[in-house]
């Protein structure tokens, strides 16, 4: 499950939920969720009409039209038409015009009354259509929100204790990029592709092996692959000294990013979330990039690349001081410091 909160405005500017912003994060993130936990939040506000689709869409009602009347979307003619391709304007009013591939039966214009009926409630203007999030009275989306949303569904059904409790709430505050974030979400759910999950859900050939490939010594499973094997232990040991950070390496990562907690005062934390989402998501580029283009780094390359991408996204989505890259090299607390 990758995951990648969408930026809300961008969305309905674009028009629309399967835009290329929104399918490469939130919706990523709801498939692998499950339960249509955005889509479901989510409605069209429609202004001239124009970029809503009639039957698919919910803008009216509390269920797309083809949900609420699946006979007549089969009848329909023009299944992805939008609000304005079946409105009709004349001097004398409006008329819907709902086109039909054939006659409809008797006790089927009764289900075409109910949906004149409800279509009467319909009050178009010029405005632009645009995408409202419904669980905030104006409408506007936010990731406080939808963090608090998707908090309680994973808390409700992985029924899990204080500890995990405790990371979860604090996990979405890092300054890291949303997709990365949400992978180190998906991350701690064991809802990521390691060869052992795939294995479970029989997507592996039957005789595939299910090594690590970064070792190659032991079966993948995320424990393993991030914190318990040789290579990561290696990048984490670079991190760990860089940081002038020490702690034994925990049994699992709710443990291990408490630990990382525990040795940074509270101002630098944000910044040192960052530095820890950045050795996450690396290591997993590292690792498919062995799988899929067999390209591979040293330990010691993928810690230079930490700090390069740290220092980068430092400097971007932190308010903080500018400085040198030799700077972040060489003291990174002194320059988390800087205001």
């Amino acid at each position: 499950m990758v995951i990648m909160l969408v930026v809300w405005h961008r969305v309905r500017e674009l028009g629309g939920l399967d835009s290329p912003l929104s399918g490469g994060g939130i919706m990523t993130l709801e498939a692998g969720v499950g339960g249509r936990w955005f889509t479901n939040r989510v409605r069209r506000k429609v202004g001239d009409g124009r970029d809503t689709r009639f039957w698919i869409d919910r803008w009216i009602g509390e269920v797309p039209l083809f949900n609420l009347f699946p006979r007549l979307y089969s009848l329909s003619n023009c299944k992805e038409a939008m609000v304005t391709d079946v409105v009709e304007f004349h001097e004398g009013g409006r008329l819907w015009n709902v086109r039909w591939r054939r006659q409809p039966f008797m006790w089927e214009t009764d289900l075409i009354g109910n949906l004149m009926d409800l279509l009467e409630e319909v009050v178009l203007n010029g405005d632009r259509d645009m995408w409202v999030w419904t669980p905030d009275e104006d409408g506007l989306f936010s990731v406080k929100s939808s963090n608090a949303i998707l908090e309680k569904i994973f808390l409700v059904e992985e029924d899990v204790g204080a500890l995990e409790k405790g990371v979860f709430s604090l996990l979405w505050k890092s300054p890291a990029p949303s997709k990365v974030v949400a992978f180190s979400w998906s991350l701690l759910l064991n809802r990521i592709p390691t060869r052992d999950n795939l294995a479970i859900r029989h997507i592996l050939e039957l005789d595939a092996s299910l090594l690590f490939v970064l070792c190659g010594r032991r079966e993948e499973t995320s424990t393993h692959l991030f914190l318990h094997c040789e290579y990561s232990s290696l990048i984490w040991h670079g991190i760990l000294n860089w940081l002038e950070i020490y702690f034994i390496t925990p049994h699992n990562l709710f443990v291990h990013f408490e630990c990382w907690n525990g040795e940074v005062i509270s101002k630098r934390l944000k910044g040192f979330w960052l530095i820890w989402h950045v050795t996450i998501w690396l290591i997993w580029k590292e690792r498919n990039a062995r799988i899929f283009t067999d390209q591979r780094k040293d330990g010691e390359e993928v810690v230079d690349e930490i700090k390069v991408v740290s220092w980068v996204w430092t400097l971007s989505r932190l308010k903080i001081a500018s400085f040198l890259f030799y700077e972040w090299t060489w003291n990174p607390r002194e320059c988390l410091n800087r205001r």
